[in-house]
């Protein structure tokens, strides 16, 4: 079989035909990657950054949150210190606006499944049913065992937030 790709004139075009698929479907699988958290105000870099990081930012250098992750900070609780404010403002802060919430409408309806590369939880922030939710590369909100003995997860929700003195942003 050959699939062609339809050509339309306009933006508008695109938009009616995919309102109309969206309508007339029975189900809908959702892939979303880093584009969506950002469209939400998820930005690993930029005033976001720079809001929750400075104190990195002036003290190591660190240019943005993905490099953060890789760097070599002098010792384990200042390492740790990163990770939790990390995940504390990647998983534990809402997302800056409604692009999942609005996604949700359209899918609310349907049977839909949702995978995500995204760590951030802004699906289940929004209201996405957690079983109709794959996250590929795994949860911020779980930590695992570091020598890997064990497949078990554990919820990191008391170790980051209500125990975290990280949060003291610059």
């Amino acid at each position: 079989m050959i699939y062609r790709k339809r050509q339309f004139n306009n933006i508008e075009d695109q938009i009616t035909k995919l309102k109309h698929e969206i309508e007339t479907t029975d189900a809908i699988l959702i892939g979303a990657g880093s584009g969506l958290s950002t469209a939400a105000g998820h930005t690993y870099t930029g005033e976001r950054f720079e809001k929750y990081f400075s104190d990195f930012i002036k003290e190591f250098g660190v240019r943005d949150m993905y490099s953060g992750g890789a760097y070599p900070f002098p010792d384990k609780e200042t390492y740790w210190g990163w990770v939790a404010r990390l995940v504390y403002v990647n998983r534990y802060m809402p997302a800056s606006n409604d692009t999942y919430e609005r996604l949700l409408d359209v899918v609310k309806d349907k049977d839909y499944f949702a995978m995500t590369t995204n760590v951030d939880h802004c699906f289940q922030q929004a209201g996405f049913d957690k079983k109709r939710l794959w996250y590929v590369q795994g949860d911020y909100g779980l930590f695992q065992c570091s020598d890997a003995c064990h497949d078990e997860t554990y919820d990191n929700y008391d170790a980051i937030v209500k125990n975290a003195s990280f949060r003291r942003f610059p």
